[in-house]
């Protein structure tokens, strides 16, 4: 891992990726902002980015691209592995709950860290939103809302949200 240089690995814009090889890789998912998003592996990658799962979530962010590393397939998944535990691509984090926050930005195609940036909290918000930290808070003002009648913006004086 130490011999490996991700930001001088062979890419391909996301739009342009029938141009990937057609042998065994590891490939990285990375954003504009050079933060890697989704790690994965294939045994032909040209392949696997014809119907990827991750397609409509990447396509809806600028400036996506795909590196990719080529291996043995043998070592592909341990190599995947690695890269999984070095970058936790939010992507490819399966602990998180699939309702509520979590599933609501997945649904937009947003990272943990796009959402803080839109919403103006960091990346450890979002992560513990989503984990249900602090959503005892969120059930308190949706009772206060309930039992006002109103919606969440007619409790602040100015739009807060």
């Amino acid at each position: 891992m130490e011999d490996i240089n991700l930001w001088e690995l062979p890419f391909v814009a996301l739009e342009d990726r029938n141009s990937l090889p057609d042998e065994p890789c590891v490939y990285l998912a990375i954003d504009k902002d050079n933060s890697v998003l989704y790690v994965g592996m294939s045994d032909n990658l040209r392949q696997k980015w014809k119907n990827h799962p991750k397609l409509e979530a990447l396509s809806r962010l600028e400036g996506v691209k795909i590196s990719y590393i080529r291996t043995e397939v043998e070592l592909l998944r341990k190599l995947e592995n690695a890269l999984i535990k070095v970058f936790k691509p939010p992507l490819n984090l399966t602990e998180a709950p699939k309702k509520g926050i979590a599933a609501l930005r997945e649904k937009m195609g947003l990272t943990q860290k796009q959402l803080g940036d839109l919403v103006g909290v960091d990346t450890s918000t979002i992560r513990n939103w989503e984990y249900g930290k602090g959503s005892e808070t969120f059930a308190k003002v949706a009772r206060l809302c309930k039992v006002l009648e109103c919606d969440i913006e007619d409790l602040f004086e100015e739009e807060a949200v």
